[in-house]
């Protein structure tokens, strides 16, 4: 039996999505397993504690009946510790962890060191980050690429949701992410101004909308920038959408804009996309991306070619809008591209051989 932690699977986030897509993949491979996950066991402060001792004392009972541990987190690899300093870990469980992207990068990666040693093998969403903790971590365990995976239908969407070519430039931007004043980089403000440059050359069509999916505290001063720049004829804040409502504005937006930008500030923290689940879930229904240029990403985005990659200034942003509103075609080519290489490589099949390469699995 295979131990798996994971955050709250009830919650609606990208990690606890790809953790649901591994437990999906256990039953499909006949292994059996038992899921110990994180919860608040009521409100405030008190409801996070009791939940955490709660998720430690689940840990315990069940860590002495498994034969290998699979953390669908490195954090969720802390309470551990205390299982091996008191030696409650039987000598031969295997342990895997899977990695995800700025909890291992920077500064981060110096205090999870020794829960990643005494794994016996890793999973990693992209090839930046295995590269990312392959070259700070001496000996580490072996790393395994493993995607998440998308499963769409081949159905498109009807072409009178595609914006009308006639209205000239009247392309629909769209932006899926948190707007949290501790993740600015996710890129709200380098399209702010980018669209901000475009419109002080009289070069901003009046029909181009940018429609903001997510919510965060810092969704009110964007909002207010928006207004102070002029932009809130072409700006639109929708806040947090169900899934069929998400996918509705996937299907009628032509291209996704979230240029998540990888970077380690002088204090060690980082920032960057581990992969981006928003950008996979545009390609799969032909929508193509304009994202960073470092991050997981790039596993999936080929710049010029299924997307594009974009420095961190404004103004090759603006630049490259700017091709896009005279050339509107090249949107329609590498969402084809984005599609056929999402739904062929980052597929159901691919992760669940990925995934046997981790387990070991015959």
């Amino acid at each position: 039996m295979i131990l798996v932690l994971a955050y709250d699977l009830r919650r609606a986030g990208g990690i606890e999505r790809l953790s649901l897509q591994v437990l999906q993949a256990l039953d499909g491979l006949g292994i059996q397993h038992r899921v110990v996950a994180t919860r608040r066991l009521g409100p405030g402060w008190i409801g996070r504690q009791l939940g955490r001792c709660w998720f430690v004392l689940q840990l315990l009972w069940w860590l002495p009946k498994a034969k290998a541990v699979f953390s669908m987190h490195v954090l969720l690899l802390r309470p551990l510790r205390l299982s091996d300093r008191w030696r409650i870990t039987p000598k031969r469980q295997s342990r895997y962890c899977w990695l995800h992207g700025i909890e291992v990068w920077g500064a981060h990666l110096e205090g999870v060191r020794s829960d990643l040693l005494r794994c016996t093998a890793l999973a990693a969403s992209s090839s930046f980050t295995s590269a990312q903790v392959q070259s700070k971590v001496a000996l580490v365990p072996p790393i395994t690429v493993v995607h998440p995976y998308i499963a769409v239908s081949e159905k498109p969407p009807p072409r009178d949701q595609f914006p009308d070519k006639s209205q000239g430039g009247g392309l629909r931007l769209l932006t899926v992410a948190r707007m949290d004043a501790n993740e600015r980089y996710k890129g709200h403000d380098q399209v702010l101004q980018a669209l901000h440059l475009l419109c002080g050359r009289g070069e901003l069509p009046s029909a181009l909308r940018w429609r903001v999916v997510g919510c965060g505290d810092d969704q009110q001063r964007l909002e207010k920038q928006t207004i102070a720049l002029g932009l809130e004829t072409w700006v639109q804040f929708l806040g947090p959408l169900s899934d069929q409502a998400l996918c509705e504005e996937y299907q009628q937006c032509q291209l996704v804009v979230m240029p998540s930008a990888y970077g380690i500030a002088a204090d060690g923290r980082s920032q960057g996309e581990g992969f981006g689940i928003t950008y996979l879930e545009a390609a799969a229904l032909g929508r193509p991306s304009i994202a960073a240029l470092e991050g997981g990403h790039t596993d999936l985005i080929l710049d010029g070619q299924s997307g594009w990659l974009v420095s961190t200034d404004p103004k090759d942003l603006a630049m490259l809008l700017r091709r896009l509103i005279i050339d509107p075609t090249q949107i329609e080519r590498c969402g084809d591209k984005a599609k056929k290489r999402a739904l062929t490589e980052f597929a159901l099949a691919q992760q669940r051989q990925a995934l046997m390469n981790v387990l070991q699995v015959r």
